[in-house]
């Protein structure tokens, strides 16, 4: 065996406190017992140990809890502590003191011999790696690629919230190697659960919906799923309500971001909100991943675009407006969309998937509504300012729906219709499965002509509307919803 060292595995002996205390070592990280809904597909996937599981998302939204959930489990199950191995790569001590090119391979070597006394090459038993903040790694896509390859018996899971690194260069060193999971900030469903679910009566509502969202997504019929959305409906009108309605409030200002809930008041959770989620990302992530040279000019984009939040922006003025060339345009809307701050929603004029196709007239929505309150500073109270509600609305069933793109090349697509009579906020689209969404935060319910002509036009056997405060009710194909109901259940 090669020299070990000895630095090295004292530092991976404090990041794997299991190797000495066995599973009560987990302890140490003080992790939430809450298991996000992602959790039970990730863990499944990892034990099968056929690919490399990825984890990408935004900051600081629980990727790395994720997997230290997953190193508890394997320790409960009785997994042999000293077997399992992980590491953030973002550690000061890691990124400072070694060559970035050879860290990889000499952790490994360290943990394999340091700890176990063996040669990888000869190792015979099964080995557990946790790899964190892999994308601080120049080309760890090779590395795990010849690693992979040469079928050592490893199971790997890898994160890292720059996805712009993961994504755009694993898909060809990694393709059929990896599987990759999106965990977004948390659910409206995940942040009541997390915050409510401890009732009795409120727990049995959560799961229920949960069990319509596994139900709906799978299926996309709504004849079959609506009895169980009706009984349901019943028991969370009368029980829950009010409950949460309030969680609502408290979720369109605090967002999925577990850090923010955490401020003691309402000026830091704004601070916490816009730097961690935000400024990190553009004059951070991006700046050494994609070697940004005007950040500045990045964060005025993104600014731009919550201020036209919902509305459709013609890419050609938008251009103009920000004095910025065509190239350096989509490439920065790329850098956003792949950092998982914005979302893209193109126009359509027809019920085909349009995969490649690409408008000039688009909407952008936030991957949290969050964001948009903590740059106008907005508090619980923009629930009951109608105009506000509306475009915040708009952006809540926007995130939704980015959450039913399951198709692995991503064969869904959600876009907007629009043409000279009115327009659809949402077109929900699949091979078999086509979806008009209309949202109105308003009591009045006005005639829905635009919505009713893409009904018939198109053929479509269900659409759905979500409103302020009306009754559940499915009529001639046409779900009516509360949107607070539509976001327990969807």
């Amino acid at each position: 065996m090669a020299n070990i060292d000895v630095q090295l595995l004292a530092q991976l002996k404090t990041w794997n406190p299991w190797w000495q205390q066995g599973k009560d070592g987990i302890a140490r990280y003080n992790d939430p017992v809450y298991k996000r809904e992602l959790y039970s597909n990730v863990i499944s996937q990892y034990k099968q140990g056929n690919q490399i599981v990825s984890i990408v998302g935004m900051r600081q939204v629980g990727k790395s809890t994720l997997m230290r959930q997953v190193i508890k489990e394997l320790l409960d199950e009785g997994v042999d502590p000293k077997t399992i191995l992980y590491i953030s790569f973002d550690d000061p001590f890691v990124r400072i003191k070694y060559d970035k090119k050879k860290i990889f391979d000499i952790v490994v070597q360290t943990f394999i011999g340091g700890l176990l006394q063996e040669d990888l090459d000869s190792y015979k038993g099964k080995l557990y790696f946790f790899l964190d903040e892999i994308h601080q790694l120049p080309e760890w896509e090779k590395t795990l690629k010849t690693y992979y390859d040469r079928s050592f018996p490893i199971n790997y899971m890898v994160s890292g919230s720059s996805s712009l690194h993961l994504q755009s260069k694993n898909k060809e060193s990694l393709l059929g190697r990896i599987s990759e999971h999106v965990l977004w900030p948390f659910s409206f469903r995940e942040y009541f659960e997390y915050h409510s679910g401890q009732e009795k009566q409120v727990s049995e509502i959560i799961e229920e919906a949960r069990q319509i969202y596994n139900k709906y997504i799978t299926t996309f019929d709504m004849a079959e799923t609506y009895p169980s959305l009706q009984e349901t409906y019943k028991k969370a009108f009368v029980w829950s309500k009010q409950i949460i309605e309030s969680n609502l409030q408290r979720f369109i200002v605090c967002g999925g971001f577990p850090r923010a809930w955490q401020q003691p008041d309402f000026v830091s959770r704004q601070r916490i909100l816009w730097e961690q989620h935000v400024g990190k990302v553009i004059f951070e992530d991006l700046v050494q991943v994609a070697s940004i040279r005007k950040p500045r000019d990045l964060e005025f984009l993104f600014t731009y675009i919550i201020e036209n939040n919902g509305k459709e922006v013609k890419l050609g003025e938008m251009k103009r407006n920000l004095n910025i060339h065509w190239e350096t345009l989509d490439r920065y809307l790329s850098y956003l969309i792949r950092t998982f701050l914005i979302f893209r929603i193109e126009r359509t004029k027809t019920k085909r998937l349009l995969i490649k196709r690409r408008s000039g007239n688009v909407k952008f929505y936030l991957t949290d509504v969050a964001l948009r309150n903590a740059f106008y500073n907005k508090t619980e109270d923009v629930y009951f300012d109608s105009e506000e509600m509306s475009f915040i609305s708009e952006n809540l069933v926007c995130t939704t729906l980015q959450r039913w793109l399951r198709g692995p090349k991503r064969e869904e697509q959600v876009s907007f219709y629009k043409d000279r009579s009115g327009e659809v906020d949402f077109v929900f689209k699949g091979f078999n499965t086509i979806i008009p969404i209309e949202i109105k935060w308003r009591s009045d319910i006005p005639p829905l002509k635009t919505l009713k002509k893409v009904e018939n036009a198109w053929d479509v056997s269900q659409s759905i509307l979500i409103t302020k405060d009306q009754d559940l009710d499915l009529r001639s194909g046409r779900l009516s919803i509360p949107l607070w109901f539509f976001l327990l259940c969807f």
